[in-house]
């Protein structure tokens, strides 16, 4: 069933480094600010790409009803915060956790009713009957910082990172191009990385 998506909260920090940037792209001091200005850029597309979110973030997804088992589109979970659904009086109802529970297999979640339990029905079918807000992305954030001790697959986190280094440094290479950045043409190592990290939804 396809969801409705929103963006409640962003993530607070990028998951590169100034220090980062300038190792890679071999820029000097005056333009690194530029630089950290391409990152929330190149990580939304490698984010849109692959389903994949770096750094932690809130999203809603939302859908007309339950269905037997939801498949979240985005990964990985960290953790959910609410379910609600519209009752017969119009009125949102949140879910106790006991009432659900999440299966994970490998990076995708997938949301069912507890063992020998139902789904409620929802009172009104509109788009955004059925609510899920949770928390996304391969690490939390602590003190302004990234927390390496919560951090979800190490590996695939730092190879995310190394495809957005690469679009950036591509952006920041022909920023004199008849645009000021390439915003439909990707390098090849970047589109290989991503097509490797994709979320394959079950």
């Amino acid at each position: 069933m396809k969801m409705l998506r929103k963006l409640i909260q962003a993530p607070l920090i990028e998951p590169l480094t100034v220090e980062e940037l300038a190792a890679h792209t071999y820029a000097d001091e005056d333009h690194h600010d530029y630089l950290q200005t391409l990152v929330p850029r190149a990580r939304k597309r490698f984010e849109q790409r692959t389903g994949r979110l770096l750094v932690e973030q809130t999203w809603q997804f939302a859908m007309p009803k339950f269905c037997k088992e939801i498949v979240l589109p985005t990964a990985p979970l960290r953790s959910i915060t609410s379910i609600k659904y519209i009752n017969t009086l119009g009125q949102y109802v949140t879910l106790e956790p006991t009432e659900y529970r999440v299966v994970e297999h490998g990076l995708t979640a997938t949301i069912t009713p507890k063992l020998g339990g139902n789904w409620p029905a929802v009172g009104f079918k509109v788009a955004d009957a059925v609510q899920i807000e949770c928390i996304m992305g391969h690490t939390a954030v602590v003190n302004d910082a990234i927390d390496a001790n919560t951090l979800i697959d190490k590996d695939k986190y730092d190879l995310a990172k190394q495809a957005i280094l690469i679009l950036v440094a591509d952006w920041f290479r022909n920023r004199e191009d008849t645009a000021p950045v390439q915003l439909y043409d990707m390098p090849n190592a970047f589109k290989a990385i991503a097509n490797e990290l994709a979320v394959e939804l079950l």
